[in-house]
């Protein structure tokens, strides 16, 4: 029995029983997981655990005759398996279709330890110990082998075998073979339950995924397309179900295989063994792949391929997506994944010839490359990237230093590159590099870029140099406020606080004259007002992480048309000089979503 068998059989005996509600909970919950519905996950198992709980109760009390009204064919219906199953998804949507990597691995290790034996109280049909596995797998692929090889031992694993989690437990390992370079030892192993009876029903679609990706592994990419072809053929989803409603399940493994397919086709047109618009025809929207972002990976790699085929255009609002993606990546601690699209993202701006962006993504990437294990071909790209970014032009300033300002705002809107402001501005910063104009103009283009880590750099700089600075201290502040940095926040205050208390910590231990000490007890406006913002800066950082996401402020309009969505060669970019604006107040996983033009 797998697990969708368990959910389906456990569906029907709690309808059986009356409990349409968590029936409707039990066969619902892992579609909405695959589907990457981690909102309604959520919402609708915490609702299902406490009606579980309750029945759990009542039937504990041996007076309950629903409990004994329902067939007996599936053990524990109304037991401990049942309350495992639906606690389980919340976290393993987390895991999966949102491929969060340390953020969920103390959650996920926790579940795990507290997991019971496979049939302390009746077959489990989930594991927590595979959702621990993936989790390693997010944090850093080939650098976790070791922890998810003695995660996925025989004693480990000892007594699953005859339970419904077995075959996720034997995909976990199918993809161990891939990452530890074993591509072939992986293909075979799933074409051995290819040829068996129940094999194919047993690993299902995620067993064709996993076979999908051995054979890309092995360059394989003709045979993966077939495998791909198959599937959707004995899966029948090129139609829906008819009369029925929609199945969130078949809409989820369509757009995986559409994923996949773009990526496949994008490589073989990339070497010229097919037109490159049959990848384009399937490359799916950068809104989906900004809404499932296990899927992100896929869909950068395949329209990296169709840049190098001048199929799809390379702007800066391409720039802009990657860079997001590779900072989610960052903070929810998958660093190979974002460094990967780092990298990507470093690749893809030397093309175009924004230096300055090029260089962030490759510190980036760097900085993520020394996060892992295992990373010696990854650190062979990081190689390659710089001297990319070597080879690139150097910047020429394009007005002086003190009238740049005045130049980028006069340049025509359809002229306008935020990627050659953030240059133009920084070269004027290394002439005038505490001038607030510059410093808050930078600020303002690295929103728009979402670069405004490497955008606060010289703001710190001038901070540290001058706390009493108040207009440097809040353009800083609302770049990591935009940015969500609630260290940088707490940092902030601390240096505002220190440099607050320099001057009158000099003034005590000066000597002061008798007609002095008269107006030093008179209050000062200048420092009570200074007092009165750190109070206020102050109230940022006594706030929670969540609360801080939040709270972003109320930017003014700068980004908005820089990220509508577009189609076609000949679409141009209608936006303003960055430093005339502010940026849109936009999470980092949301800002500048569009759809790039293609051309045929």
């Amino acid at each position: 029995m797998t697990m969708w068998t368990w959910a389906g059989e456990t569906g029907r005996q709690l309808r059986a029983a009356g409990q349409d509600e968590l029936a409707e909970a039990v066969t619902a919950l892992p579609e909405l997981s695959e589907a990457g519905d981690a909102v309604k996950v959520e919402a609708l198992a915490r609702s299902a655990m406490r009606n579980a709980r309750r029945l759990v109760a009542e039937a504990a009390k041996g007076d309950n005759a629903v409990a004994l009204a329902v067939p007996a064919s599936v053990p524990g219906v109304f037991g401990p398996p049942t309350l495992f199953f639906l606690a389980h998804w919340p976290l393993a949507v987390r895991v999966g279709a949102l491929a969060e990597g340390r953020r969920a691995l103390e959650q996920a290790r926790a579940a795990a330890e507290d997991e019971p034996a496979p049939h302390e109280y009746g077959p489990l049909p989930v594991s927590a110990l595979e959702t621990l596995v993936r989790c390693h797998a997010n944090i850093d692929s080939r650098g976790t082998t070791d922890q998810r090889r003695e995660l996925l031992s025989a004693r480990r694993l000892s007594g699953w075998e005859s339970t419904p989690a077995w075959p996720a437990f034997t995909l976990a390992r199918v993809h161990l073979l891939i990452d530890e370079d074993q591509a072939d030892r992986a293909e075979a192993e799933l074409r051995r339950y290819e040829h068996t009876a129940t094999g194919p029903a047993v690993l299902g679609s995620e067993g064709i995924f996993a076979l999908v990706r051995a054979l890309r592994y092995q360059d394989k990419h003709t045979d993966a397309l077939d495998a791909l072809d198959r599937m959707e053929a004995e899966l029948g989803l090129g139609e829906a179900e008819p009369g029925g409603p929609a199945n969130p399940r078949r809409t989820a493994l369509r757009r995986v295989i559409r994923f996949e397919r773009a990526r496949l086709l994008s490589w073989l047109a990339r070497l010229g063994l097919c037109d490159a618009r049959q990848a384009i025809g399937l490359l799916p929207t950068v809104e989906e792949a900004e809404t499932y972002p296990k899927l992100r990976s896929a869909w950068v790699e395949a329209v990296e391929n169709l840049v190098c085929q001048g199929s799809v255009r390379n702007d800066w609002r391409l720039g802009v997506r990657v860079t997001t993606w590779s900072r989610y990546f960052e903070r929810v601690g998958a660093p190979r994944r974002g460094a990967e699209l780092a990298l990507a993202a470093t690749r893809l701006a030397s093309g175009r010839g924004a230096r300055w962006v090029a260089e962030c993504s490759a510190q980036r990437a760097e900085r993520l490359i020394r996060e892992l294990g295992a990373a010696e071909e990854i650190i062979g790209d990081l190689v390659e990237v710089r001297s990319m970014v070597r080879g690139m032009k150097s910047i020429q300033p394009m007005a002086p230093a003190t009238g740049i300002l005045e130049f980028l705002r006069a340049q025509p809107a359809e002229e306008v590159n935020p990627e050659e402001q953030a240059e133009q501005v920084n070269v004027a910063l290394m002439e005038q590099p505490h001038d607030n104009a510059l410093l808050s103009a930078l600020g303002q283009v690295g929103r728009t870029l979402m670069l405004s880590d490497a955008a606060t750099e010289p703001q710190w700089r001038h901070v540290r140099e001058q706390p009493g600075d108040q207009r440097a201290a809040l353009s800083l502040l609302e770049t990591l406020l935009h940015d969500n940095d609630t260290a940088g926040v707490r940092n902030l205050v601390r240096t505002l606080a220190a440099g607050a208390l320099v001057p009158q910590q000099q003034r005590e231990h000066r000597p002061v004259a008798p007609h002095q000490a008269q107006a030093a007890q008179q209050p000062q406006p200048a420092q009570n007002a200074q007092a009165a913002q750190y109070s206020q800066l102050a109230q940022y950082s006594q706030e929670s992480p969540a609360a801080e996401r939040a709270h972003v402020p109320q930017h003014a309009q700068t980004a908005s048309r820089h990220a509508q969505p577009e189609s076609g060669e000949e679409a141009a970019a209608q936006q303003e000089a960055a430093p005339r604006e502010q940026p849109v107040p936009e999470r980092q996983e949301t800002a500048g979503a569009v759809r790039f033009g293609v051309s045929g």
